[in-house]
């Protein structure tokens, strides 16, 4: 008699845990939580000091196999922007717990233009609630969130450009 109480209890946990995280979920209009994290030289960057600009987040690890190819997609984003008189920002939050493990991927992907940062505990991307991996949000210079990607697949950095450009006012 007692299992179909623990069973329940269990049900019931599972179920409150869920539905928070659901309300949590960062979404276009929102305003972006803050991020406060080390480069991989150690600077740290905050996501308020970039208001201003458009900024373009994206979540990844080494362990993500779409994140492989979305990294050196995002790069060639970050170089056509990156001298233009509206200069967009692109942080690449890296969640790997061993920062070497993101060296490795980064150094395979040739990445030179992005902002890596490092979220080894997790608590920026908790902030975000990814729906999967690779995520990503553009952010307006007032710092809403006006656009979510959850996933990639190749040509969804055309689809971010147009994204990018309609804030810019292309």
């Amino acid at each position: 008699m007692l299992r179909p109480t623990r069973i329940m209890r269990a049900a019931l946990a599972v179920l409150f845990c869920a539905v928070p995280s659901l309300a949590l979920a960062v979404k276009p209009g929102d305003r972006a939580p803050e991020i406060d994290l080390p480069t991989l030289a150690g600077k740290r960057v905050k996501l308020s000091s970039l208001r201003g600009s458009v900024v373009v987040v994206d979540f990844w690890a080494s362990w993500c196999v779409p994140c492989k190819k979305e990294l050196p997609a995002l790069d060639v984003l970050a170089k056509r922007y990156a001298d233009d008189r509206q200069p967009v920002v692109f942080l690449a939050v890296g969640i790997d717990k061993e920062r070497g493990n993101a060296e490795k991927q980064l150094a395979a992907s040739k990445v030179t233009h992005l902002e890596v940062l490092l979220d080894p505990d997790g608590k920026t991307a908790a902030a975000y609630d990814l729906p999967t991996m690779p995520s990503s949000f553009i952010i307006d210079a007032k710092g809403l969130v006006k656009q979510m990607h959850a996933g990639y697949k190749s040509g969804d950095e055309r689809k971010l450009a147009a994204e990018i450009d309609a804030l810019l006012g292309r």
